[in-house]
């Protein structure tokens, strides 16, 4: 009896520690204090033009405004290095802002955007939303 009771446990307790992971891997998208949504996007163009752009749409009398940092970046072998000359750092004031940056690339490869949005509000702490999207050319 005690061994069958035992068993039982474990299988509830592996069953608590495997819900949550299936949760989080199905795309629950978490509450944030002082937006609705914030988005980026990357694209890299047939000529080599590399386009990012980021938004957030933040609630009115509550979102004062945001930081946006982002950089590109390539692989060379299994690591990323920091491509000269394109990063950003973006200030907005307000619920609503929009950006596009745009770099031309000198070689073909593998790249991606490193990105983080700090927005700030009247809701309570900072909203820390950071990134990564990649794109090969």
């Amino acid at each position: 009896m005690k061994r069958f009771l035992t068993l039982g446990l474990a299988i509830i307790m592996l069953c608590g520690m495997i819900l949550p992971i299936y949760a989080a891997d199905n795309g629950i998208t978490p509450y944030f204090n002082n937006t609705g949504t914030a988005s980026a996007n990357f694209i890299i163009q047939s000529s080599g033009k590399a386009i990012a752009s980021f938004n957030y749409i933040g609630y009115e009398d509550y979102t004062t405004g945001a930081t946006i940092t982002s950089k590109f970046q390539k692989k060379v072998l299994w690591w990323w290095s920091d491509v000269d000359g394109a990063s950003w750092t973006d200030e907005a004031v307000g619920d609503y802002y929009s950006v596009e940056h745009s770099y031309q690339l000198t070689s073909k490869g593998t790249y991606r955007v490193v990105y983080e949005f700090e927005i700030r509000g009247t809701a309570g702490d900072p909203d820390i939303i950071s990134g990564t999207i990649e794109e090969s050319y």
